[in-house]
């Protein structure tokens, strides 16, 4: 049975070394061989866990931001939720246990679309999701093209999307810099980084930074969410409405952030090619340079322990702690303490929202 390693060996040695961003493009998304289409990541015995699967307060808590979200709006009679990547459907399952409660919310919710592009997880999404209320159910229609919603406000949802989207990279090297490749050595049997013999026009990407001088320095460029936000951020200037991003954070300007997930350890990304997930670390400063290009008003970025307990969460935790069993109890300290705990997900996460200038300053932050 052929593998995504020998596609891609066989691939490089025909026609030479491709870029890091096809790299994690095939070995993340490949039809047949890639991580998302034929894995199942999330989960203490699986690869990794994303909030949502760590405690229901997660969703509860966006689902809470959502909602005032949309009275500072206006209170549009029709808006769509979005959210991209829903991954598991834990965060919507969550989410909607909420909302549900507030019937004005719902109501004027007309669609709910989850950006997905991989069959097998929206799947296992349909069938977390099967046993919602059936008045939400109805609202739910999946797509894979981001321009396929109505022209009408929004509030849209991206936890843990954009690290997963390809970018290029380039690094400086003593003839100037060049991009990063993945090449294959067929003598020693393994992959390895190369750079392109020629000058790249990603130079222009560049910041003004001592480092651009230094040999070595690796600078990241995501194209991909460059794209996607100039896409975002013109419909969000057009139309009056709002996005939350919460992501793992990169805080160095240069650096290689690239890393491969298994078992909730970080291999090498040349191991377990198309079983393990390849991922990046968000530049949040670069997405608040972006939105500033279309005049929006940004919030954030700030962690995610001080987000999560701006909105509430010591006080949802204490709740559900009164009518919990031991065990129950022991699993929400557990989970509180993963998502806030700084030397967890509580600072190496960050979250930032833009909004259109109508909006008035949202809650969280």
């Amino acid at each position: 049975m052929q593998t995504l390693e020998e596609i891609l060996k066989k691939r490089i040695l025909n026609f030479g070394p491709i870029s890091i961003s096809d790299f994690i493009l095939e070995s993340n998304l490949n039809y047949n061989y890639g991580y998302f289409n034929n894995n199942l990541p999330f989960g203490e015995k699986k690869d990794y866990l994303t909030a949502p699967e760590i405690s229901q307060m997660f969703g509860e808590l966006i689902a809470i931001w959502s909602i005032d979200c949309w009275k500072k709006m206006g209170k549009p009679n029709q808006f769509n939720l979005i959210e991209l990547g829903p991954g598991s459907g834990y965060l919507m399952k969550d989410f909607f246990r909420v909302i549900k409660i507030n019937k004005e919310f719902l109501n004027k919710c007309k669609n709910i679309y989850l950006f997905e592009i991989s069959p097998l997880l929206k799947k296992i999404q349909k069938k977390n999701l099967s046993k919602i209320d059936q008045k939400i159910l109805k609202k739910i229609k999946w797509i894979n093209n981001f321009n396929k919603i109505p022209e009408i406000p929004f509030i849209l949802i991206a936890n843990e999307f954009f690290d997963a989207l390809p970018i290029k990279q380039i690094e400086l090297t003593n003839i100037g810099w060049r991009e990063r490749m993945i090449n294959y050595d067929k003598n020693k049997k393994k992959f390895f980084i190369s750079y392109s013999k020629n000058p790249t026009v990603l130079e222009n990407f560049l910041p003004k930074d001592d480092e651009c001088n230094r040999i070595g320095s690796i600078y990241e460029i995501p194209y991909n969410m460059i794209s996607f936000l100039n896409d975002l951020f013109y419909k969000i200037k057009k139309i009056k409405s709002a996005c939350l991003i919460i992501d793992y954070a990169k805080f160095k300007i240069f650096g290689n952030s690239l890393k491969s997930i298994k078992k909730h350890k970080i291999i090498s990304p040349f191991k377990k090619i198309g079983s393990s997930d390849l991922s990046t670390h968000v530049n949040f400063n670069l997405i608040k340079k972006i939105s500033n290009q279309f005049n929006l008003v940004t919030h954030g970025p700030i962690n995610q322990k001080n987000f999560l307990i701006n909105l509430g969460i010591m006080y949802r935790a204490k709740t559900l702690f009164k009518n919990a069993n031991n065990n129950q109890k022991k699993n929400l300290e557990k989970g509180l303490d993963f998502l806030i705990n700084e030397k967890k997900m509580g600072k190496i996460f960050n979250v930032i929202s833009i909004s259109n200038k109508n909006i008035n300053k949202l809650t969280g932050f």
